[in-house]
C-alpha cells in the first residue's frame, strides 16, 4: 500500500503533465532535474480530530524552477500561471481534482495556504512555491468519516460529535 503523501504527489503530478515544457518531479524521483521543473514534496502531519482517527494532515511543497540564462520573466511567469491554473479552475476544485486522480483515499480539504518567489542567485534561476495543506483519510471504506465536510464553516459543528 502507498502512503497517502506519494498519493497526493502523484495526484498533483498528473494535474501538472498538461502543462508545455514542464518536467515535473516528485519526491522519490532522486538525480538531476531539467529545467524547467516543478518538483513536489508532500509530507504526513499529525492525525486530526482525535488520535487513531485515520484522518490526517499533508502538507506539500510545489516549487516550480527555471533558469534566469534560458527564459524571460515573462515566460516564467506565464508558466507559473499554467501551474496556478491547473490546480484551480472555474468549473472544479482542487480537492474535485485531486480526487479524481486518487481511487482509494478520500480527501476531505485542499487549499493552499502560502506562496513564496524567490531568485536563487548560486544557480541563477528563478523560484516560485506553493504550499499546499490537505485533509485526508487513507481508506476507502473509513467508517462514517467520509461524509463528514470539513469544511471551514462546519468544523465547531462535527467536533463535538465524534
Amino acid at each position: 500500500m502507498t502512503s497517502p503523501q506519494f498519493k497526493v504527489e502523484d495526484a498533483l503530478a498528473s494535474l501538472l503533465t498538461p502543462v508545455s515544457g514542464l518536467n515535473v518531479y516528485t519526491t522519490n524521483r532522486t538525480g538531476l532535474r531539467l529545467f524547467p521543473y516543478a518538483s513536489i514534496n508532500a509530507s504526513i502531519g499529525s492525525q486530526q480530530i482525535v488520535p487513531y482517527s485515520g484522518v490526517f494532515e499533508i502538507s506539500v511543497e510545489l516549487n516550480y524552477s527555471d533558469s534566469t540564462a534560458r527564459t524571460t520573466q515573462s515566460v516564467f511567469d506565464d508558466t507559473y500561471y499554467s501551474i496556478f491554473s491547473a490546480l484551480y479552475s472555474d468549473n472544479n476544485t482542487l480537492v474535485t481534482k485531486v480526487q479524481d486522480n486518487v481511487t482509494d483515499l478520500k480527501i476531505f480539504m485542499g487549499r493552499i495556504t502560502s506562496q513564496s518567489p524567490s531568485i536563487r542567485a548560486s544557480k541563477r534561476a528563478w523560484q516560485r512555491g506553493l504550499t499546499l495543506s490537505f485533509i485526508v483519510t487513507p481508506d476507502a471504506n473509513a467508517d462514517g468519516l467520509r461524509d463528514y465536510d470539513f469544511s471551514d464553516a462546519l468544523n465547531s459543528f462535527y467536533l463535538p460529535t465524534i
